[in-house]
């Protein structure tokens, strides 16, 4: 039996990934580049004698966001395929993006400056999400935990 491997895709690009805006909960479809992107994607990756053979894959988890199935579907992963994969899909929430709160929709430069007009004072010389996480979203501590519930799933 092979070490089980785990390989996360983000979805392809959207309107507010290409322009920098933070994407949690706000539901946007993914480009025509976005898609064209991912279909290539599929190609490269997905087939018997490529990273991903979908007749190994033991389970798929992907995000409630519609971006994210409608990424999956591009990826040609799935029973209609050339390569079959009959793995178990699970929509989850534990694997869906860091919640932005009030930052949904906002650029980094534009966060920082509602910080300081805010008189939020940093830990370092800006924020940064990894340390900071977002006002009304999700710590970097709330992300944590939800991804450590994933991976314990995944190791069941």
């Amino acid at each position: 039996m092979s070490t089980p491997r785990v390989f996360v895709i983000r979805h392809g690009e959207t309107e507010w990934s290409l322009n920098g805006r933070h994407t949690s909960t706000t539901e946007l479809p993914l480009t025509p580049d976005g898609e064209r992107r991912i279909r290539a994607t599929g190609r490269a990756l997905v087939g018997n004698d490529r990273l991903l053979v979908p007749e190994k894959i033991a389970h798929i988890y992907v995000s409630p966001r519609r971006r994210a199935q409608q990424t999956l579907s591009l990826l040609n992963i799935s029973l209609n395929q050339p390569h079959p994969c009959h793995a178990e899909t699970t929509i989850t929430p534990l694997i869906e993006e860091w919640n932005y709160g009030s930052y949904e929709g906002l650029t980094s430069p534009q966060i920082r400056a509602l910080r300081s007009s805010k008189g939020i004072v940093e830990k370092g010389p800006q924020w940064d999400i990894w340390r900071d996480g977002c006002e009304g979203g999700e710590s970097p501590e709330d992300v944590t935990k939800r991804v450590d519930e994933l991976i314990a799933e995944i190791r069941e």
